[in-house]
């Protein structure tokens, strides 16, 4: 695995590498640059794997320095637990912005190798740790960690319930249909053949673990077959790729507490 330092990060997202807050804050808002952030998690040896940030409009160029953004991070310790669960690794999922519209938040994630494909856990255990800027403690960020670290294994036992929980095609069909509702209200049809559609051989099967994880990526990449019904008229469209990092933590909980519920 290619870990990314600070240089790269910078170029793939300059906003985790900002060094101060945007003007229009007050002085009550406490600067925490991200760095500091993933300093803190190198630590104890959880390293950056991708990064990501929020696109700008033309014109608002001057906000690139304070957007959303979103860094992956992996411990090469627990890179034995992904033997348990195939070619899927864990990771700690880190969200953040200099703009004062966001603190910095944890979840539990997952990559798929197979895809390139990352996941978020969440469930009534665990969906989130959020710790704002203001009163900042680095001890706070190295519990968090660690409350994540100790929560993995159970994440990891819960992806194996998945792999050995097969759906007849039936509940294949009910699973995606709830995550369509779910996603995009009652009144939107998508065309489940496509939702459902196996895209490479390591996604064959019918254990809901590779279900979930087909819906996952057809929802994030878009270009599903759709229509609407709107005063009698229907209105035929694709679905669009999930480019918002809000939208794309949203769907990734949402299918994950339906894989749960399904187990």
């Amino acid at each position: 695995m290619n870990y990314l330092n600070l240089e790269k990060i910078g170029e793939i997202c300059p906003s985790a590498l900002t060094q101060r807050k945007s003007r229009h804050l007050s002085k009550i808002y406490k600067h925490i640059p991200t760095t500091k952030v993933i300093d803190i998690l190198e630590e104890k040896n959880w390293l950056p794997t991708q990064a990501l940030q929020c696109g700008t409009r033309n014109g608002n160029e001057k906000t690139i320095p304070f957007k959303k953004h979103i860094i992956r991070f992996r411990n090469p310790e627990l890179d034995n637990l992904s033997k348990e669960i195939g070619d899927t690794f864990p990771e700690i999922v880190l969200t953040n912005s200099h703009n004062g519209r966001s603190s910095f938040k944890f979840h539990v994630g997952l990559f798929r190798l197979v895809c390139s494909n990352g996941l978020v856990v969440a469930d009534q255990t665990f969906d989130e740790y959020t710790i704002r800027h203001k009163g900042f403690k680095k001890s706070a960020i190295l519990n968090t960690v660690g409350e994540i670290t100790t929560h993995i294994p159970d994440v990891v036992g819960r992806v194996q319930s998945m792999m050995g929980k097969h759906l007849t095609p039936q509940q294949r069909i009910d699973f995606a249909k709830q995550a369509v509702v779910e996603r995009w209200g009652e009144d939107r049809y998508v065309d489940l053949d496509e939702l459902l559609k196996i895209n490479r051989a390591a996604d064959k099967g019918s254990d809901l673990w590779t279900v979930f994880n087909r819906i996952q990526e057809g929802m994030i990449r878009g270009g599903l077959n759709t229509y609407v019904k709107k005063d009698g008229k229907i209105k035929y469209n694709k679905t669009r790729a999930v480019k918002s990092i809000d939208e794309n933590l949203k769907v990734n909980k949402m299918l994950w507490s339906l894989s749960e519920a399904i187990v």
